[in-house]
């Protein structure tokens, strides 16, 4: 799997990089916020919004139109759909391990299509990512979107573990 590299900007803003390019941005609405704007080097532009008190409903506008939704399970899993001119692909997004701690994203066929690793770092006190990006997924035509999703998914579960929510 080709590596690629989400680094913490700061508490609101992500950048995702393969190498020295900057692929996309994410950038939360405030420090603490569940809304969120993804910005692909393209120009594309995404928005995450919650759509229940709950935040266990969102969805990901593009241009006004939900193209992918996503809903927490009591599970601990995360169901994703992404919705294409009437098809629909679903992944589940989960954390696992226990001393190898990581969050997976897997196909419907529950093939780990994309791996997430944490790396906390002390100076900034703050954490940045490594991703695994399979090429299956990378042929996908929304597959970086996927990859920023994921890294949010990651922060929202760290976010509940710090509270001491439960999952």
């Amino acid at each position: 799997m080709p590596a690629m590299r989400a680094i913490t900007l700061d508490n609101r803003n992500i950048a995702f990089q393969e190498g020295d390019e900057r692929l996309a941005m994410l950038t939360y609405l405030k420090r603490m916020s569940y809304q969120a704007t993804i910005r692909l080097a393209g120009g594309d532009e995404y928005e995450i919004r919650p759509l229940d008190i709950w935040r266990s409903k969102f969805e990901i506008l593009h241009n006004g139109k939900a193209e992918i939704t996503f809903r927490r399970m009591w599970t601990g899993k995360t169901r994703i759909d992404v919705i294409r001119q009437g098809h629909r692909q679903s992944y589940i997004f989960q954390p696992k391990g226990f001393f190898d701690y990581r969050y997976v994203l897997m196909d419907h066929d529950k093939r780990e299509v994309a791996v997430l690793r944490t790396k906390f770092l002390w100076k900034g006190f703050k954490y940045d990512f490594n991703l695994e990006i399979s090429d299956s997924l990378k042929r996908r035509e929304d597959w970086l979107i996927l990859v920023v999703l994921q890294t949010y998914l990651s922060r929202y579960i760290m976010r509940q573990h710090r509270r001491g929510h439960s999952l």
